[in-house]
């Protein structure tokens, strides 16, 4: 049965995407998140895919399917993963809970999960959070009732004694050893890393006077998610790109991205930065950003460009 699935702007811009798919692949790439399950899980014969997704297109057959799904299981993309089971096709989208709010632990799964590690990351973990389980954290801080604040919402579901506490022990906050990898890996990476997300914007947002609005948070937010995407890029880089974009209030969310690239390049190329930055610049907010976090974290703060690039 089809589902409703939404679709993120980024999707347009994905650059990897485009370079790699043609435009029927990625058409059909979308159609292929309607016709999944709760789990990723979708039929994967060419001849059902080109009756569900192309119906009134005389111009491509099964075997046109075929060829734009040898597109999309290009490892480079890893958008989609082809297996068999009894002789039958299947496929598995590894990326879709990235772009969809998925609920596999509500809906049990029709067809057969896919072989090896592919298992892991298909079923759902029972010990740990839901998909979407900080949704409710994210949106709390959007609407003013973050962490720190006095207020809280009537309709808000009491914590439980087994519920992770906001600055507690939450993965949200294991990000502060600098690491990666206390995100990366286990059923439960996806959860985390939106903790981790969340975290990293109120810890942001916390530190602007006035609280900027809801539609800047929000975007924010998102442009923070597609840093945490990236495997290159680390909680550490992605919190001195915000601490450089305090610092040019005048420019929007949509330029952390590059931020973030800029602190990396002076980082990883000495030359390109002076011994001492001037009053103001976003490299001396990168560095007070630094020093904050590892005054209030108890790491080693960033005291010095020679720290910076060390």
């Amino acid at each position: 049965m089809a589902r409703i699935r939404s679709i993120k702007p980024e999707f347009w811009d994905d650059r990897k995407l485009a370079k790699r798919a043609s435009r029927d692949a990625r058409l059909l790439y979308i159609g292929l998140w309607n016709l999944a399950d709760e789990w990723g899980r979708v039929n994967g014969d060419p001849q059902w895919l080109k009756g569900q997704l192309f119906p009134y297109d005389d111009d491509i057959d099964a075997g046109g399917v075929a060829k734009l799904l040898e597109e999309l299981k290009d490892p480079a993309l890893g958008a989609v993963i082809a297996y068999e089971k009894s002789g039958d096709p299947y496929l598995f989208l590894p990326k879709l809970s990235r772009h969809q709010r998925l609920e596999p632990a509500k809906v049990p799964s029709r067809l057969p999960a896919p072989p090896g590690s592919h298992a892991d990351e298909s079923a759902p973990d029972p010990d740990s959070p839901g998909p979407g389980a900080d949704e409710n954290g994210r949106d709390a801080l959007l609407n003013g009732f973050g962490a720190g604040s006095s207020e809280s919402r009537a309709d808000s579901p009491e914590r439980g004694a087994d519920s992770p506490e906001t600055g507690a022990r939450s993965p949200a906050l294991l990000y502060v050893a600098g690491g990666r990898e206390h995100v990366a890996g286990g059923r439960d990476a996806r959860v985390a890393a939106t903790m981790l997300g969340t975290a990293l914007l109120r810890e942001h947002t916390e530190q602007l006077k006035p609280k900027p609005p809801r539609d800047v948070m929000r975007r924010t937010g998102e442009q923070i998610d597609l840093l945490l995407d990236d495997p290159e890029i680390t909680p550490d880089e992605i919190r001195a790109g915000l601490a450089m974009l305090r610092a040019k209030p005048k420019l929007g969310p949509g330029v952390l991205p590059g931020l973030v690239h800029e602190y990396r390049q002076l980082q990883a190329n000495p030359d390109l930065a002076d011994d001492k930055p001037p009053p103001g610049s976003s490299r001396q907010a990168a560095m007070a950003g630094q020093q904050r976090s590892g005054r209030q974290y108890g790491g080693d703060p960033v005291s010095s460009a020679e720290d910076m690039r060390s």
